[in-house]
């Protein structure tokens, strides 16, 4: 294992958050303080899978569910690489979870539920929405009147993160730098000394990288990983091969055709599908929207 740990690795992630209940809960309420939400007091994990109900349905994987004593429900997900429809994959498990009435319970049971979801990659583009965190309820949109406050979807963009001193940084930003692996290592250093739960985390690392099963864990999570980026670098040069080289009308119709399905297999964003299209093969925008209703 490296030495500088990748704490966006899937492995690490959860060895730290999925066990350790206190460090859960300041990474929870650094979001909620931020937007003047009501904070947590407690948190137990929930060990479990949302299948779908029907064999067609889609099933959902959540990285750490927990739930309060007064019955919030808080879903934390890391994701690295970029996926498609991020903002409906997010309501679509926030749904899941908020939906768990038995049977004969009234709409006053359900409760309150959040998804906090940290991204490696930018969702929103960074020159009009330049803040790395986001959070979304339900609202009017003509005078913002909030229909309920049992909504709440966060989203943290690490990339959007930019080092600064710690003497101003509040809490989100010493867990976004903390997960940052552009964060310089003396001023990662001062963060842990000045967090107690951040230094905690930093203390479960260690025993992390100590552990031959975990390392292995690690290892699989990174090749995973790397698997992934290999996939969507084949799927763009297939692109390319079929078509933007070759130059030949029909293989370039091929190509684009081929790119689209590829990358949407993938789940990548449909933004940059919109770009590697661009990059390519050049189109215009009334031909890239052609291209895409074709999927």
């Amino acid at each position: 294992m490296t030495d500088k740990i990748d704490r966006t690795n899937d492995a690490v992630f959860k060895a730290v958050f999925a066990k350790h209940p206190k460090i859960t809960l300041s990474l929870a309420n650094a979001f909620f303080e931020l937007q003047g939400t009501e904070q947590i007091a407690d948190i137990e994990f929930i060990d479990r899978e949302i299948d779908g109900d029907l064999p067609d349905e889609k099933e959902s994987r959540l990285d750490i569910l927990g739930r309060t004593q007064a019955g919030v429900k808080v879903n934390i997900e890391m994701q690295v690489n970029p996926l498609l429809a991020m903002g409906e994959r997010s309501l679509y498990y926030w749904s899941r979870n908020y939906v768990d009435l038995k049977k004969g319970e009234g709409y006053d049971k359900l409760k309150r539920t959040v998804a906090i979801n940290i991204l490696n990659y930018n969702i929103f583009d960074d020159k009009k929405y330049p803040d790395m965190h986001s959070c979304f309820g339900l609202f009017d949109m003509r005078t913002g009147c909030q229909l309920t406050k049992q909504l709440e979807i966060h989203f943290l963009e690490l990339q959007k993160f930019h080092p600064m001193s710690i003497k101003e940084m509040n809490r989100m930003q010493k867990w976004a730098a903390y997960f940052s692996p552009s964060t310089p290592e003396d001023e990662m250093a001062a963060i842990v000394a000045s967090d107690a739960e951040i230094r905690a985390a930093v203390e479960v690392e260690k025993m992390f990288t100590q552990d031959e099963v975990a390392r292995r864990s690690y290892e699989k999570a990174e090749k995973f990983r790397r698997d992934q980026l290999a996939q969507l670098q084949y799927a763009q040069m297939q692109g390319f091969e079929n078509g933007f080289e070759q130059g030949v009308d029909q293989e370039r119709e091929k190509g684009i055709n081929n790119m689209i399905a590829a990358l949407r297999g993938l789940d990548v964003k449909e933004d940059m599908i919109v770009a590697k299209l661009k990059e390519g093969y050049d189109l215009s925008e009334a031909d890239i929207k052609r291209y895409m209703t074709l999927h």
